[in-house]
């Protein structure tokens, strides 16, 4: 492989929002890099530097929160909005999930990429690169979000058959720990999350935020969106949620999550 082609593979999983300490081992793996090879292609990158200082206020203030729906929760923000997608968009895109899944992961300490019963879906990646179809969805939920498409990380999505669940979580990274270090060394903490259905699902399937007491039932082609910190750049523990299992028939979401710097 050319010096040109693995930097334009560096780049792309880098501004996807893979972290560093993955890209690095997959492409010592992948094509044999050694740790001078990772340090030129990176320096070749040029990316961004971290921010000295983040505006978190900016980012609570994103102009979504002046057009959308908002489900009211002090200092929480929730955002819905039916028909974000047409019908025949999410038929489209439930065909080419099906055609490449893998199996869901979850963080740990060096992003392992590790498989645990915790979270039991399957994940296709829909990255921008790699369909226009995937970029124009993708340029519409930055557009409606009102964030520099490269705030954003790779779009994903994850598919649950009937007893598949993603046990209560949170989106953002916890601060001061080893797992905020790897995840957020590039292009820092998550800010927002959006998410979208693809399929209504007759029984179960709920988003539940157990701090909110609310349950968002799956609609066709609804958009939710849900800020992950305070306005000051504290993370929000009450945006805790779970993907609950379907009952009967699967269900389908494209999640897409946002970044507090981008590397481009």
């Amino acid at each position: 492989m050319t010096e040109n082609v693995l930097l334009q593979e560096y780049m792309k999983s880098a501004v996807g929002g893979v972290s560093k300490q993955q890209l690095h081992r997959t492409f010592k793996d992948v094509y044999g890099c050694d740790d001078e090879q990772l340090e030129q292609i990176e320096r070749l990158c040029s990316f961004r530097a971290k921010p000295e200082k983040i505006d978190y206020k900016k980012f609570y203030h994103i102009p979504l929160t002046l057009k959308a729906k908002r489900i009211f929760y002090p200092f929480t923000q929730v955002y819905t909005l039916d028909n974000f997608l047409s019908k025949g968009e999410c038929k489209n895109l439930m065909e080419m999930i099906d055609a490449n899944l893998r199996p869901s992961t979850v963080s740990d300490e060096k992003d392992t990429c590790k498989i645990s019963d915790y979270r039991t879906s399957k994940t296709s990646d829909l990255h921008y690169f790699q369909d226009p179809f995937f970029l124009s969805i993708d340029r519409r939920i930055s557009d409606w979000m009102g964030l520099h498409p490269f705030l954003g990380e790779t779009m994903q999505a994850q598919r649950y058959e009937p007893g598949q669940y993603y046990k209560e979580h949170w989106d953002f990274f916890a601060p001061h720990t080893k797992e905020y270090k790897v995840y957020c060394s590039w292009m820092g903490q998550r800010t927002w999350t959006s998410m979208i259905y693809l399929n209504d699902v007759e029984e179960g399937g709920e988003t539940y935020f157990k701090h909110l007491n609310l349950r968002i039932k799956p609609k066709q082609g609804m958009l939710i969106a849900w800020n992950n910190l305070y306005k000051n750049g504290i993370p929000n523990f009450k945006t805790m949620h779970e993907a609950c299992p379907p009952i009967s028939g699967n269900k389908y979401v494209i999640t897409k999550w946002w970044r507090s710097w981008q590397l481009i």
